[in-house]
């Protein structure tokens, strides 16, 4: 169940440091929107890039494939599919939700189609809320920065089909999918592993995936920006940890995750 958070919040003003970031982030955006496209096409024809589509930058066997979304992105899908939030994306908590799944064949964990099954479901395990005990509140509700796609138990993207390997939400795939395996950190164009690197690509291509990896460098620093200036911290307390194990064990889970809209409560 999904609803408007009103969390643990002990007070309404920022704290030093995140002033800070917001001020970091600021200077970050001024900086980028000057960055030019020109030259950042040109860099992407020196890397080189073709497709494979091979599917594995969307597949848990080939690497970490979790695919950060922001709130706009979600709602796109949510436009194409017609799924709900909760479908389409879940927390996106420090470590790997994805536990259970580990080591699953194909076999054991069945292709599903665009609705929720229990396949698809996420969740925290016990060793994963230790690792997250600075994320939990008096409550016992454990507090995310963001969301990620939902993922199969096996760890595939929930939207990669099986046999074929292709993606069945493309026309509107987030940014971070559109524009793999290129990002920018520090104002700087980086690359994750990726088979089709190294290959020729064209003039034309290359200023396309250009402004589209400067489009998604702003807006991902916009929405971190908004998610700062929105955000509150949630009173800690010694107990928020057992409670939360008591919660998941009783089935009365909940989980607050914080974006640049505000703060959304998952429970059940």
């Amino acid at each position: 169940m999904e609803a408007p958070s009103t969390g643990n919040k002990p007070k309404s003003e920022k704290t030093s440091y995140q002033r800070l970031l917001i001020a970091a982030l600021k200077k970050e955006m001024e900086i980028a929107r000057k960055l030019d496209p020109e030259k950042l096409a040109s860099e992407i024809r020196k890397i080189g890039f073709s497709c494979q589509h091979c599917g594995k930058c969307c597949r848990q066997a080939f690497g970490d494939n979790r695919v950060a979304v922001i709130p706009s992105e979600v709602e796109r899908i949510q436009e194409y599919t017609g799924l709900s939030k909760l479908e389409i994306a879940g927390p996106f908590v420090i470590e790997d939700p994805i536990q259970d799944g580990i080591g699953k064949s194909e076999e054991e964990c069945p292709e599903t189609s665009l609705i929720e099954s229990e396949e698809n479901e996420e969740y925290f395990s016990p060793d994963l809320l230790e690792s997250l005990e600075d994320c939990i509140d008096c409550e016992g509700k454990v507090h995310a920065f963001g969301w990620i796609l939902r993922r199969k138990r096996n760890g595939d993207c929930t939207f990669l089909e099986r046999d074929t390997y292709k993606c069945q939400i493309y026309p509107v795939r987030p940014m971070l999918c559109s524009t793999y395996p290129f990002y920018i950190e520090g104002l700087r164009l980086q690359t994750c592993e990726c088979e089709g690197l190294g290959s020729p690509i064209s003039i034309e291509d290359s200023r396309k995936l250009a402004e589209d990896i400067l489009f998604r460098y702003i807006s991902e620093l916009e929405d971190t920006l908004g998610l700062y200036e929105n955000f509150v911290d949630f009173i800690r307390g010694e107990k928020g940890l057992e409670l939360a194990k008591k919660s998941q064990e009783n089935g009365t889970f909940t989980c607050i995750v914080h974006d640049s809209k505000g703060s959304t409560e998952i429970s059940g």
